[in-house]
C-alpha cells in the first residue's frame, strides 16, 4: 500500500513536470511551440487513466500553480484550460465514449472557453476582439485600395463591394470561429489518441472517413437556408442575416466533407492506390462546388449502392 502511494506520487510528479515543460515550451519556443501545444493535455490524460479522479484534479491544480511560477500570470489560464480539457478527454475514454463524442465534447469546451474569454476581455479589459480583427482587415483593405488607385485600376463601385464584403465577414465570424475550433480540436485529439494507443491504452477510433454519412434532414435544412433570401428580407444588421450567413458556411463545409467522403468511398471500392485518392482529394477541393453537389447527392440518393455493383468492380 505504501509502495503504491509512493508510485502514485512519483508518477504524479513526473506528469506534473512534463505538463509544465510542454506548457512553457508551447509559448516560449518559436515555431515548435504550435506543435508542442498539441501534446500539452497528454500528461494529465495519462495520469487520470492510471489513477483516481481526485488525485488527477490535484495534479491539474498543481500544474496551474507551477505555471504561475514558471511563466507568470498569463500562463495560468492556458494551464487551467488544457488541464480541464485533459480531464474531460480522460473521463470520456474511461467511460467508453466514442472518439466522435470526445471530439465533439472537446470542441464544445473550446467554444465555451472562447466565448468566456471574449466576454471577459470585453467587460473587464474593454477589448473587443471582433472590433480589433475588423480594424486589422480595414487597414489591409486601405493599403489594397491605395495600390489599386496608384495603378488606376480602382472599380467605380469599389466602396459598395467593400462595404458588403465587410458586413459579410463580420457576420461570418461565429461560423469561422466554430469551424476553426473544431479543426484545432481534431488536430489535437488525433495525435494524443495515437500516443495513448502506442503507450498501451485502449482508446476509441474514428470510423473510416469514407463511411461518413450526414442525416437526410441536412439537405432540407440547407434547402431552407438557400431559399431564405426569397422568403424574407435579409437586412445586413438583422439576426436573420446572421443566421443565414453562418448556417450557409457551416452546411457547405459539411456537404463538402460529405462529397469528399463519397470520393474516398469510390476510390476504396475501386481499390485504387493511395496517391490517386490524394490527387482526387486535391482536385475535389479545387472544384468544391461540384464536390458539394456530390455530397448533396450522396445524402439524398444512394449513390454508394451503385458504386458497389459488379460493373464497377
Amino acid at each position: 500500500m505504501m509502495q503504491d502511494q509512493s508510485q502514485k506520487i512519483t508518477y504524479g510528479a513526473m506528469m506534473l513536470a512534463l505538463f509544465t515543460i510542454l506548457l512553457a515550451g508551447a509559448f516560449f519556443i518559436p515555431f515548435l511551440g504550435s506543435i508542442i501545444m498539441i501534446f500539452i493535455p497528454l500528461p494529465i490524460i495519462l495520469y487520470r487513466l492510471r489513477y483516481d479522479r481526485s488525485s488527477t484534479i490535484f495534479v491539474a491544480i498543481a500544474g496551474a500553480i507551477l505555471s504561475l511560477i514558471v511563466g507568470g500570470i498569463l500562463l495560468v489560464p492556458f494551464a487551467v484550460m488544457f488541464g480541464v480539457l485533459a480531464f474531460l478527454v480522460a473521463e470520456s475514454v474511461l467511460l467508453g465514449k466514442s472518439k466522435l463524442y470526445t471530439f465533439m465534447a472537446s470542441g464544445l469546451f473550446f467554444i465555451v472557453t472562447g466565448i468566456l474569454v471574449y466576454l471577459i476581455a470585453a467587460v473587464v479589459f474593454e477589448v473587443n476582439a471582433i472590433d480589433s480583427l475588423m480594424a486589422m482587415l480595414k487597414e489591409s483593405e486601405m493599403q489594397f485600395k491605395a495600390s489599386l488607385e496608384s495603378l488606376g485600376a480602382l472599380p467605380e463601385n469599389y466602396s459598395k463591394i467593400v462595404e458588403e464584403a465587410f458586413t459579410m465577414y463580420r457576420s461570418a465570424i461565429p461560423a469561422m470561429f466554430i469551424l476553426s475550433v473544431y479543426v484545432f480540436t481534431f488536430i489535437m485529439v488525433i495525435p494524443n489518441f495515437e500516443m495513448l494507443r502506442r503507450l498501451g491504452h485502449q482508446v476509441p477510433v474514428f470510423p473510416p472517413f469514407r463511411e461518413m454519412r450526414l442525416p437526410v434532414i441536412t439537405i432540407f435544412v440547407y434547402g431552407l437556408i438557400i431559399i431564405l433570401p426569397w422568403m424574407m428580407e435579409l437586412k445586413p444588421d438583422s439576426s436573420a442575416y446572421l443566421l443565414y450567413v453562418n448556417a450557409t458556411i457551416i452546411l457547405r463545409v459539411l456537404l463538402l466533407l460529405q462529397g469528399l467522403a463519397l470520393i474516398h468511398y469510390f476510390m476504396y471500392k475501386m481499390k485504387l492506390p493511395t496517391f490517386v485518392t490524394v490527387l482526387s482529394t486535391i482536385f475535389a477541393l479545387l472544384f468544391s462546388p461540384i464536390t458539394t453537389l456530390l455530397g448533396i447527392l450522396d445524402i439524398g440518393v444512394n449513390i454508394r449502392a451503385w458504386i458497389g455493383k459488379d460493373n464497377l468492380k
